[in-house]
């Protein structure tokens, strides 16, 4: 997931590709830059609140 919105934010946002080669190259290229200089992420336990779970829960029914 963390892959997918880094492409996102990175390579998509803003971009508009006029055929899917465009597209596929751009992809590439973001893949072949992010494994060149991969290392692992840091993830962290994020604390969540019992209200802030509860919303979560409602959001996702709605």
């Amino acid at each position: 997931e963390i892959v997918f919105s880094l492409l996102q934010r990175k390579t998509l946002n803003g971009s508009s590709f006029k055929t899917k080669d465009q597209l596929r190259e751009a992809i590439e290229t973001f893949i072949r830059k992010h494994n060149e200089h991969a290392k692992p992420f840091r993830w962290r336990k994020r604390e969540v609140k019992g209200s802030q779970l509860q919303n979560t829960i409602i959001n996702l029914r709605n």
